[in-house]
């Protein structure tokens, strides 16, 4: 395990505002609509969650005290959050219990009640069993490990897995986004425009240069009008390359089928 768990102690507030941050980011992206999010009221309680649930499933209180603070989406149950994995909405108790089992929710296997430790918790899981990543969150030693769903299965991943300081790793992920390196596309399901990707390109163009991005000027309210369309041109005109560039492939040479035939 990495030594950087000893870099700080955890901060609710740190990883409250963190959290936040890549919420309120993803809203001026539009990939999450306005309507599709639910930030905690105002005050100090935060959410009203299912408190006697957590108490029988032993979470302790920095862990309940956290699922009551954070931001949750309801833009599509399944709809990524990082990569290809959707966050946890521990507004719904059935969530929590998921919760205790990120290998297996989603799945048709039986969650696991003490799969994780009750100081920690969850913050993604895979949207695909083959697919995407969970995000764990320790409060006690205030750092985060991954469960990769496309590494073999780890016999404890906090043994197995890096182990990242918290604010740090959430720090990294606010920065891509704001930054535009990963760039979540607004509206149905196109996703996320990768790095160095021709969309990723244009798209961070056009969002900088046409909308003011990372600017106080950004356009806002014109890109969620109008960004849908303009991502959905690009990646129309890009799939158009693609395949015309596979056609030329095929007609240059043949190529051999997985028997060793030729097929043209």
């Amino acid at each position: 395990m990495s030594s950087s768990s000893s870099l700080s102690a955890y901060h609710e507030e740190t990883i409250v505002a963190q959290i936040t941050s890549l919420y309120t980011l993803l809203l001026k992206l539009s990939y999450f609509s306005p309507e599709g999010v639910e930030f905690p009221p105002a005050g100090a309680n935060g959410h009203i969650i299912n408190e006697e649930l957590c108490r029988e499933l032993h979470l302790v209180p920095e862990v309940i005290s956290l699922m009551k603070k954070i931001p949750y989406t309801f833009d599509g149950y399944q709809k990524p959050l990082l990569g290809e994995s959707r966050a946890f909405s521990y507004l719904d108790g059935q969530e929590i219990r998921n919760g205790r089992d990120p290998e297996n929710t989603d799945t048709s296997g039986d969650l696991r009640m003490d799969f994780l430790k009750p100081w920690e918790i969850a913050l993604t899981c895979w949207v695909q069993t083959d697919d995407g990543f969970s995000i764990i969150l320790n409060t006690k030693s205030n750092i985060i490990q991954i469960i990769d769903a496309s590494a073999e299965n780890l016999n404890d991943f906090r043994e197995e897995s890096e182990a990242h300081h918290a604010p740090t790793y959430l720090q990294g992920i606010i920065n891509d986004i704001y930054n535009l390196e990963h760039i979540y596309l607004p509206g149905g399901d196109i996703g996320i425009a990768h790095p160095e990707s021709s969309e990723q390109v244009q798209i961070k163009r056009i969002l900088i240069e046409d909308y003011g991005w990372g600017t106080e000027e950004f356009r806002e309210e014109d890109w969620r009008r109008e960004g849908e369309e303009i991502c959905n041109r690009i990646s129309d005109e890009a799939m158009e390359i693609w395949e015309e560039q596979k056609k030329k492939l095929m007609a240059e040479k043949p190529w051999k089928n997985v028997n060793g035939a030729y097929a043209q």
